[in-house]
């Protein structure tokens, strides 16, 4: 039975923005299959058979917003009830004084809010909601939420990071300059700036990562599982090969954790193909991998960070440990 360390899984497949670096932005959006909320049933055989297979860390995200589905604190709850560690991703635009209170109080590890653009006019092109009468200042708004959440979890053992990313490589000592003037240095957050990835392809490069020979990304060797909150026709707990394949979720589906085990889906000719391809270096052979950025080594992804001990700073995990953070 092979080792899952980590299990990244999806409680929402839809989101409340429409942010343009991401495929839930762009025309078509994300497949109508993907944008489901996650079942508490699913959600729990999930984790338990993740348990089964050894799991350390369970990390909620993937393509949607978390706090969509009505039982994030619970999930957080049930995840740390078992002592594994608990990390979260979100937008922070829908969270309100009561859930940063009960997210303060819930045991979470990590909750990483993603924060693209430098100021107002930056962050509300970058990351626009879906609704068109929505005129607020969301720039104001998700950073007074995030300086509540650090407030809020001071004396917890819940760490609050801000995740950022250069929009102009040209300008990338000055974007530097204003994300730590204008979010650290106010919200006094843990904070990350890394260069943009093209979403295994979906999205034009903004500067090319391309440059010595493709190797694997590692990905598909890992002891990792991402999950999704849909699936297709009506299905759950789709496992795709990675979290950059979103917007090819279809294609990069290899089962579904609503009928089958974790170890089935390992043992489908699926996911031993796109195993055997990155052993052999045949990224041509998978569609949803040929065109991906994160098949050339890049060791200024992560640009600037205030978290100590960061031990990733390029776009590679390495033999059964995940090494690296991907941007």
């Amino acid at each position: 039975m092979k080792r899952i360390r980590q299990l990244d899984m999806e409680l929402a497949g839809g989101c409340n923005y429409s942010c343009q670096m991401c495929p839930q932005g762009f025309e078509g959006g994300r497949e109508k299959e993907f944008k489901k909320v996650l079942k508490w049933d699913n959600f729990v055989k999930i984790v338990d058979n993740a348990m089964e297979h050894g799991v350390e860390s369970v990390s909620i995200h993937g393509g949607g917003e978390p706090t969509l589905n009505k039982d994030f604190i619970k999930s957080i709850k049930y995840i740390k009830d078992r002592n594994l560690k608990c990390v979260s991703f979100s937008n922070g635009y829908t969270l309100n004084d009561k859930l940063i209170e009960e997210i303060a109080n819930s045991g979470l590890d990590v909750f990483r809010i993603s924060c693209i653009g430098y100021d107002s006019e930056t962050y509300n092109k970058w990351m626009p909601t879906k609704s068109k009468k929505d005129t607020s200042d969301r720039y104001l708004t998700v950073r007074e939420n995030v300086r509540k959440l650090v407030e809020a979890c001071e004396g917890t053992n819940t760490e609050i990071h801000a995740n950022h990313l250069i929009i102009d490589i040209a300008n990338k000592d000055y974007e530097v300059e204003q994300y730590r003037k204008n979010w650290v240095d106010i919200t006094k957050t843990k904070s990350e700036i890394w260069m943009m990835h093209n979403w295994s392809g979906e999205y034009a490069e903004v500067y090319s990562r391309r440059k010595d020979k493709r190797r694997t990304c590692g990905r598909p060797m890992a002891s990792m599982l991402q999950v999704r909150a849909g699936g297709l026709e009506k299905r759950q707990g789709a496992v795709v090969a990675c979290c950059m394949v979103l917007g090819n979720d279809k294609e990069a589906t290899l089962g579904h954790l609503d009928t089958q085990t974790i170890q089935e889906v390992l043992d489908g000719d699926k996911y031993k193909e796109l195993v055997k391809a990155h052993e052999e270096e045949r990224f041509d052979d998978i569609s949803y991998c040929k065109n991906c950025d994160q098949l050339w080594n890049v060791p200024e992804s992560l640009i600037w960070t205030n978290i100590e001990d960061v031990k990733y700073n390029h776009s590679h995990i390495v033999g059964d440990l995940r090494l690296a953070k991907f941007s």
